[in-house]
């Protein structure tokens, strides 16, 4: 594991298929005010470097990025796809949501919740998106279609997924931070899901991209090239 930032991390995009934009949170002399730094991680030269504003908000919210984050406030602290008909879904950690048309405007705004819980987190996968819901130890997969639940693993009394945090995609499976320190994997052509790793911290958010991945824990934040 390589140590890549000890500030809070709001928010991670991918770059290109060996880079990732790093959002951190960067305190000021005054206790209530903070600043954002981007900064691109490249996983195979093993380099961080500076990046811009700009850079993140395209890779985050699409073209009509400009108009979208004159929109919507506080724009690192959601979760952004650009859907599969271009329009742009976030969503945000208390479940406010919102929906972008194609020009950059709002279509629709709102909120996720299941069993009138909170839900949060937004993991694209072709016309649909995954989420979770941390009050009912589930995982929740929508339609980005008609925005409607259209497959749920886990529930309020199962074990398995316990408080779930985080869920992100790679290669046809799942991976969601849960438990505290664990991250378990769904299996995308079955939907099993099976221990993944065990940390020896809390684990706030897992990313995988291919062969790395960034684990965002307690301590800091690290990247891991085949889960080492």
């Amino acid at each position: 594991m390589q140590l890549i930032s000890t500030k809070e991390i709001v928010d991670i995009v991918k770059y290109s298929d060996d880079s990732v934009i790093l959002v951190e949170k960067i305190p000021l002399t005054n206790p209530n005010q903070y600043k954002v730094q981007y900064s691109v991680v490249d996983f195979k030269n093993k380099s961080i470097d500076v990046s811009t504003k700009s850079a993140y908000l395209l890779k985050k919210f699409g073209a009509n990025f400009k108009r979208i984050s004159e929109i919507i406030p506080n724009f690192v602290q959601c979760e952004a796809a650009v859907l599969y008909d271009r329009r742009v879904l976030a969503i945000y950690p208390n479940g406010e949501a919102g929906i972008f048309d194609r020009e950059g405007e709002l279509d629709w705004s709102g909120s996720f919740d299941y069993h009138e819980k909170p839900v949060k987190c937004l993991s694209l996968e072709g016309k649909y998106f995954w989420s979770v819901c941390p009050e009912e130890n589930c995982v929740i997969r929508y339609s980005c279609q008609n925005m409607k639940v259209d497959l749920r693993i886990g529930g309020k009394d199962a074990k398995t997924f316990i408080n779930p945090t985080y869920i992100c995609y790679d290669d046809g499976n799942f991976y969601v931070c849960c438990d505290n320190n664990k991250v378990r994997r769904i299996d995308g052509s079955n939907y099993t899901v099976s221990d993944y790793i065990n940390f020896n911290n809390m684990v706030k958010r897992f990313y995988k991209y291919g062969d790395y991945s960034i684990a965002v824990m307690a301590d800091g934040t690290y990247v891991m090239e085949n889960n080492e």
